[in-house]
């Protein structure tokens, strides 16, 4: 038999049957699968009784459809521990669509299976499962909510640090990947697997699958790992050695089976999505053993009080930004978790955080795209639990805990720059708490403060005739800046309109610091000098940060007009459509504290002195 061209032809009637049904290309997949198991179980002589009394090979249709169904039947009697396997009749029912293609697909995987031996099928398991199966699901010929590569699959299971023997547990396995991909490693044929998974079509295919794997099945339950599981001892009893999660992004209501979970769930008021995946981790949590380990996806973001703890007890071990676009389905700005109840002694109190350099504009490929060989990097460093200047780092629990138990690796000083370029302070940069540079000072947009006739609405206690300012009001239209990043007053305007008096607060002052909104939005400027007959109101265009407290706003600017500020500035815009720099996400922007304190005075010098002269470069934060 031609294996690729035959593989590649049923792909093929695939394909296109799914783009007619997408029902009907699920029921061929499973009618494929299961029938591949079936020949390799007629060649077992503790299964020979069954197979003897209902001969379905060399047949085709519906008429190969019910005996199949009748042989499983027969089969569950004698050895329950295939009941997973009961169609319930619905291989028969599909058969009565009126669907040709349906029927040459599934003819065509008739004479591909009746055409191996039990060696065959051996052989070539693997290259089904990869050339068939994950394709499927790769091309949406299967539903899946949210689509992992096998790149990343196999960086979970690395992160994991799996022993042969132990006990691997999913509490929302879908089509099992993760088990398969633990299971296909050398030296882990002992490991053993359990896991929930709520879609009675997933399930059942899962097992199916694993079962001509090899793989023991009879620890994956159906039932919804957030309400109650079918067999309640899976994780009120158990606990395993190792827990992965792959935290489903949404829910499909199966028409055939309206007793699923799901409408359970709906009633309890039990969240389901993007919000649950706390939920699936905080079982998972509750799953693992006093020395377990954890790994999940997570979207990225702060920690919900109730889920401190990982960082409180010190169980937090890594997180690994994944570049944009790796991951398909549901939110794409994903994170690898991994946490670790007896973390060695030598990583206690910090935490390994690495970035991704993706912008996302172009859709990722492990192939080509060199984030691949960075996630590569980030591996061998967390193996070797050292940082990497603008890859990854290791994060100190405390600053953590002072950064407002922020779960963004961006949000912590892993400057994107060359060993060489680093600063001389730069593990007091790094082990400084982070913060938002809304709380540090005031954002201003003068646009706000424009009025279109003097009878315009007034801030109370401020009457329309009012003088409002002394000398003349000029507008700047343009941000420029020198190449030390100082404002140039330049191309000033007259303002001719009217003002509020409010707006007194939005004319310029020494030290302000400007963004462009549009256009070349990593342009940043300080303002060092004003004329002093001349109040100057900034564009529409332009958001005015003025630093308070102690806080240095020199110190500030440094810091933005270098490569973590350019590459804070680029993390803030990624997700944007077009090149818009959007004021909350300016607000959110964090700065280490210690790198941007004002000095004590005796500290202080010229600032001139003090302005980083070298764009792009770190060596003045």
């Amino acid at each position: 038999m031609d294996f690729p061209g035959s593989v590649q032809n049923f792909m093929y009637l695939l394909s296109k049957l799914g783009q007619q049904n997408k029902m009907l290309s699920e029921k061929a997949i499973e009618y494929f699968w299961s029938s591949l198991l079936l020949k390799k179980l007629s060649q077992n002589v503790q299964f020979s009784g069954v197979f003897w009394r209902f001969v379905f090979f060399g047949k085709s249709g519906k008429e190969r459809a019910d005996l199949i169904e009748s042989a499983i039947s027969e089969l569950i009697v004698e050895h329950p521990e295939f009941a997973f396997m009961d169609f319930k009749g619905e291989l028969g029912e599909a058969f009565k669509e009126d669907s040709p293609l349906f029927y040459r697909t599934c003819a065509y995987a008739d004479g591909m299976i009746d055409g191996l031996s039990i060696r065959d099928i051996d052989l070539l398991i693997g290259p089904f499962y990869t050339g068939m199966f994950s394709f499927a699901i790769d091309s949406n010929l299967l539903y899946s909510d949210m689509i992992v590569p096998m790149e990343i699959l196999d960086m979970m299971v690395d992160l994991l640090e799996i022993e042969p023997g132990m006990t691997v547990y999913d509490p929302a396995f879908g089509y099992g990947r993760a088990f398969y991909t633990i299971f296909r490693r050398e030296g882990f044929d002992y490991t053993s697997f359990a896991g929930l998974e709520i879609d009675p079509r997933k399930w059942r295919l899962t097992k199916i699958i694993l079962s001509l794997v090899g793989i023991d099945v009879s620890k994956l339950v159906r039932g919804d790992s957030l309400v109650k599981p079918t067999k309640e001892t899976l994780y009120v009893e158990e606990q395993y050695d190792r827990v992965i999660i792959e935290p489903p992004t949404g829910e499909r209501m199966v028409l055939q089976e309206l007793k699923t979970d799901f409408f359970l769930r709906n009633i309890l008021n039990i969240s389901s999505g993007l919000i649950s995946q706390w939920d699936f981790i905080n079982h998972g949590i509750r799953s693992m053993k006093d020395d377990g380990k954890l790994v999940t996806l997570i979207t990225r973001g702060e920690l919900r009080e109730g889920n401190k703890e990982i960082i409180d007890n010190d169980w937090l071990e890594a997180v690994i930004q994944l570049p944009l676009g790796a991951v398909h389905g549901g939110n794409d700005d994903c994170c690898l978790l991994v946490l670790n109840k007896a973390k060695p002694v030598g990583r206690k109190g910090q935490v390994f955080m690495s970035v991704s350099k993706s912008d996302g504009r172009e859709p990722f490929c492990f192939e080509v795209r060199e984030e691949n060989l960075l996630l590569s990097s980030v591996m061998r460093n967390f193996r070797d639990w050292r940082g990497e200047s603008g890859v990854c780092a290791l994060v100190p629990i405390d600053t953590i805990k002072n950064s407002g138990y922020s779960l963004v690796p961006g949000d912590y000083s892993i400057i994107p720059v060359k060993k060489d370029q680093l600063p001389d302070d730069y593990e007091i940069f790094l082990t400084s708490p982070t913060v938002e540079l809304d709380s540090i000072g005031e954002f201003l947009e003068s646009h706000r403060y424009l009025r279109k006739s003097k009878n315009a609405d007034l801030p109370e206690g401020h009457e329309p005739d009012e003088k409002e300012y002394k000398g003349k009001i000029y507008k700047y239209p343009r941000l420029e800046v020198d190449e030390k990043g100082i404002v140039q007053l330049v191309s000033l305007k007259e303002h001719a309109g009217e003002l509020t008096k409010a707006a007194e607060k939005s004319l310029l002052r020494k030290n302000d610091i400007i963004f462009n909104r549009r256009d070349d939005i990593t342009t940043i400027g300080l303002v060092t000098d004003i004329p002093s007959d001349a109040s100057i109101l900034p564009s529409g265009n332009h958001i005015v940060f003025r630093v308070s407290g102690e806080y240095d706003p020199v110190k500030v600017f440094n810091i933005l007009r270098s490569d973590y500020g350019q590459f804070l500035i680029g993390e803030a815009t990624k997700h944007l459509f077009m090149e818009f720099l959007p004021l909350h996400a300016i607000q959110a922007m964090r700065l280490p504290v210690e790198a941007i304190k004002a000095d004590r005075p005796q500290q202080s010098g010229s600032q001139d002195r003090r302005i980083s002269t070298d764009e792009g470069s770190d060596s003045d934060v």
